[in-house]
């Protein structure tokens, strides 16, 4: 599955470069993993990645218990790894 998030604009604030809660842009991209595994495993793979900047590593979605990941890849785009948690 594939989850777009969209966010609205405060169209009383100056635009300015993409920031996530006063410009419109893609806020960032959903990917779902089958595995909490899964999820440990990619973290360990990119959070050395050259020009990959890690936001959080793996954590509870509220009370779990789903877990996600936040990273920016190199280009700026915010890319959430989630699973679940069933």
């Amino acid at each position: 599955m594939i989850r777009l998030t969209l966010w609205q604009v405060d169209r009383n604030a100056e635009i300015i470069d993409f920031n996530r809660r006063h410009n419109i842009g893609l806020h960032h991209l959903a990917l779902e993993v089958k595995t909490e595994d899964e999820l440990n495993v990619l973290y360990q793979k990119i959070k050395n990645l050259p020009g990959v900047k890690i936001e959080f590593s793996p954590e509870l979605v509220g009370a779990g218990p789903r877990k996600h990941m936040m990273c920016c890849e190199p280009g700026g785009i915010r890319i959430e790894f989630i699973w679940q948690g069933v």
